[in-house]
């Protein structure tokens, strides 16, 4: 197991090559391997803690993503902003313990909600012929849906957000950072929008 100490090293970028491929390793080319060492760097300098940080390289993923339960980034082959972004979810909720159960209790509404959004809808739409009446329980449960979703998105943006301002190559991040922001969103956002759509039938 490495840490985002090693990360910051020649050495442990040298690793990180070797188990993911070697010659043949995506991270075989300076842009990537000196971007890695370049994010693993800026996030200790803004948190000392970080250096501590575990690191699992999963050489066939193809995306990068922060394990809160385990405490640990779970690194596949992916640009050095990817990284840099779940470094910020991972400095924001270790921060924080009660930001942590807001969030995690959010995206749990969230993911319930996505659930039940469908069947809500019909539901109400079969056993309430009230239009009016209908109406405002959709439109109550868009707004509860939605605030449930804001701390998700907020979590989101704020890491992209640090991820970018730290980025050498600001074109590219926003390339990498942009598709999987408007996709948790889309997620995110996924019940409101039902809802909503449910009162124009």
């Amino acid at each position: 197991m490495m840490t985002l100490a090693d990360l910051a090293q020649p050495t442990g970028i040298a690793h990180l090559v070797e188990v993911t491929g070697g010659t043949q390793s995506f991270y075989n080319q300076p842009s990537r391997a000196g971007g890695v060492m370049q994010v693993a760097q800026a996030a200790i300098k803004d948190n000392p803690n970080a250096a501590h940080l575990k690191v699992r390289i999963v050489p066939n993923l193809p995306n990068a993503y922060w394990n809160s339960d385990r405490n640990e980034i779970i690194l596949g082959l992916v640009n050095p902003d990817a990284l840099a972004h779940e470094l910020g979810h991972a400095n924001n909720v270790k921060q924080d313990g009660l930001y942590k159960k807001v969030l995690n209790a959010a995206n749990g509404v969230v993911r319930l909600n996505n659930l039940a959004a469908i069947p809500t809808v019909l539901a109400l739409r079969a056993f309430i012929q009230d239009k009016e009446k209908r109406d405002d329980i959709l439109k109550v449960l868009a707004m509860a849906a939605s605030a449930a979703a804001a701390p998700g998105i907020m979590e989101e943006a704020t890491a992209s957000t640090k991820a970018l301002y730290n980025a050498p190559d600001k074109a590219q991040a926003i390339k990498t950072l942009l598709p999987a922001f408007l996709s948790h969103t889309a997620v995110n956002m996924a019940s409101p929008m039902i809802f909503q759509a449910g009162r124009l039938l």
